[in-house]
């Protein structure tokens, strides 16, 4: 059986919560105290994790953000295997007439759509993504790298200071990517390729650091990493700035982004052929939102 990672997280969840129910003890004058206080200093964990509760209950915390987001993914790498071979569908190859780049058989930097919604309370946060992914072949076959889905993630702020925080994040897609090719341009004998891949699911560490004002531009910073837990093998790390210009009662911000990616999928076609999918790409772009 497999450990479940959310365990221990867990546990430590309990832990905060049994620390400040023993510490409430100190605020009665005739207050029990079995010396769990000496054992457990709050104010000790509180410096370093920031406060455990809201000094205004959890609903003053909630926030929202709505956003749309518009980025290029720059392959690096498109690499299918398979059969026994391994073909380049990125910049392609000939040996007959020399060595030479001679076409990109897949699009190498195609615009990738984000609509999202974002909502917070106090330490959690919970967003829902539709990210709108499509690679096509430049023939006229209709194939290509598709990656349409629904995203759903959720945060958890384990540092959470007053201009810092940091803590981790775990993310779902819904959909299963796709990859159709109907003849390979190096092997014209390999055809039909047409497979699914499992959805990935990550887990990974990020941060926020929210400065005082630059220049008189509120702005922050943020940074996260993903790692596989489940599906197809997804990683990528990324960093973000956020401007936040006040505007009457609403807060817009601009974030710009990069974003590199490693993605594997392995799938079988309808013959009963493996196949594996390599992919490599650099995401430059830019969300545009606003907060309530």
């Amino acid at each position: 059986m497999v450990k479940s990672p959310f365990k221990k997280a867990t546990l430590c969840i309990f832990l905060v919560l049994a620390v400040v129910a023993l510490d409430q003890s100190h605020s009665k004058a005739q207050g029990m105290d079995f010396g769990f206080g000496s054992l457990l200093p709050l104010k000790s964990i509180e410096s370093f994790f920031g406060p455990l509760l809201p000094a205004n209950g959890i609903g003053d915390t909630f926030r929202s953000e709505f956003g749309i987001g518009l980025t290029t993914p720059i392959f690096q790498k498109i690499v299918l295997n398979g059969e026994g071979a391994s073909y380049d569908l990125l910049i392609n190859q000939t040996s007959h007439t020399g060595t030479f780049l001679e076409h990109r058989s897949i699009d190498g930097g195609p615009m990738v759509y984000d609509f999202f919604a974002k909502f917070r309370a106090w330490r959690f946060a919970a967003k829902a993504d539709y990210q709108i992914f499509e690679a096509r072949s430049r023939r006229a076959d209709r194939g290509g790298f598709f990656f349409n889905s629904v995203i759903l993630s959720g945060d958890v702020d384990i540092i959470q200071g007053p201009w810092f925080a940091a803590g981790v994040r775990a993310k779902f897609f819904l959909s299963n990517p796709y990859f159709k090719f109907d003849r390979l341009p190096t092997d014209p004998t390999v055809v039909n390729v047409d497979f699914e891949a499992s959805a990935p699911w990550t887990i990974g560490p990020y941060f926020r650091y929210v400065p005082p004002e630059i220049i008189g531009i509120p702005v922050h910073f943020e940074g996260w990493i993903d790692f596989p837990l489940k599906g197809s093998s997804y990683t990528s790390y990324a960093g973000a700035l956020v401007f936040r210009p006040q505007i009457y009662r609403f807060d817009l911000f601009t974030r710009l982004k990069f974003e590199r990616t490693t993605f594997i999928l392995s799938g079988a076609d309808t013959t009963n052929r493996s196949w594996d999918l390599n992919l490599v790409w650099n995401l430059y772009g830019a969300e545009f939102g606003i907060y309530f």
